[in-house]
């Protein structure tokens, strides 16, 4: 990233570092974030994410660099923080937990009532405005506190793994349901989770965070296609090791391509022979062995089973991660 950031950033991240006691959560961490973008920030569990969030939104201290809120002239920095268990008030029904931050700046009913039926209709909870969080579904408590942030009209929104305490067939719903309200209300987001399938299908940018440091940050596709190193690629998903003599088979050069950089096909006199069939949702896993060596492929349907032979080929649209050197021992 520049050095510069560019007039339209909100936020710059500049060199931060954490620590508790003699232990370094993360360091020389550096981001900007667009107005009006959705950024995600992943990775494994304790890496270190919730807290950046919390030291961006203010709640906890950095031990070095610093967090610039760029307002426009005239305008109130404000971030609100939506936290992963959501903090509704139990004793208060969906229409109070929405209108409180409203309350508390003063506004009079009439004009609480007229901001908050239409966020209600928005987010589809005009029918629950009288019910308590403890009648509400998970998905219904998120809705609901995501209103009650939004309705302030922040110009920074913090998503604290928003989607950690949904069923998984709601996880890809809610990411795009978000990223719609975003989009609706312009609201400059910053999401930490580690549901990377959902990350990337909602964010305009993606940072990658591992050991400690933010790896990669870039738009979504160029961070799955093309990482900044192995670990990267690794974290995003499966990985096979093309090498000699797979490299002449295939016709390529060894590298590391995606599952879903090679195509099968039934051949009874094919090089390959599946040994596994998983089902994985939106597409099946299979295991082929070829030339002592285990590869994993993504296929659309189920024309094949374990024992069947079958050919492979490297499909021209999803080139290779990354290329190794030419000796074998390098490709690791």
């Amino acid at each position: 990233m520049n050095a510069d950031a560019e007039p339209a950033d909100l936020l710059r991240v500049e060199a931060l570092s954490k620590r508790f006691g003699k232990t370094t959560v993360f360091s020389d961490v550096s981001f900007a974030v667009a107005r009006g973008n959705l950024v995600s920030l992943v990775g494994p569990s304790g890496v270190g994410k919730t807290t950046l969030l919390h030291v961006i939104a203010g709640l906890q201290e950095a031990d070095g660099g610093a967090v610039r809120h760029i307002g426009r002239e005239g305008e109130k920095p404000s971030a609100i923080l939506v936290f992963q268990d959501y903090v509704l008030f139990p004793n208060m029904t969906v229409f109070q937990n929405i209108a409180f931050g409203l309350k508390a700046r003063g506004l009079s009913k009439a004009a609480i009532r007229d901001k908050v039926m239409p966020m209600l209709g928005y987010f589809h909870l005009e029918d629950r405005q009288n019910s308590y969080p403890a009648q509400l579904s998970g998905g219904q408590k998120q809705r609901v506190a995501i209103a009650r942030a939004m309705i302030l009209e922040p110009s920074l929104l913090l998503l604290d793994e928003p989607f950690a305490n949904l069923d998984r067939n709601l996880k890809m719903e809610t990411a795009l349901f978000i990223r719609s309200t975003q989009r609706a209300f312009g609201i400059t987001t910053i999401c930490v989770t580690h549901d990377l399938q959902e990350a990337l299908a909602m964010s305009d940018r993606i940072g990658v965070m591992l050991g400690g440091s933010l790896r990669q940050y870039a738009p979504p596709l160029e961070v799955y296609r093309h990482p900044a190193d192995l670990e990267t690629a690794r974290f995003l998903g499966p990985l096979n090791r093309i090498t000699a003599p797979l490299t002449d088979l295939l016709g390529l050069p060894s590298c590391w391509m995606r599952p879903e950089a090679l195509r099968l096909e039934p051949d009874p006199d094919g090089s390959g022979t599946v040994t596994a069939v998983h089902f994985a949702g939106h597409y099946l896993a299979c295991t082929v062995r070829i030339l002592d060596r285990d590869l994993i492929v993504y296929a659309l349907d189920a024309s094949c089973e374990p024992g069947d032979r079958v050919s492979l080929a490297a499909s021209p649209h999803y080139p290779p991660i990354f290329h190794c050197p030419s000796t074998e021992e390098s490709c690791v």
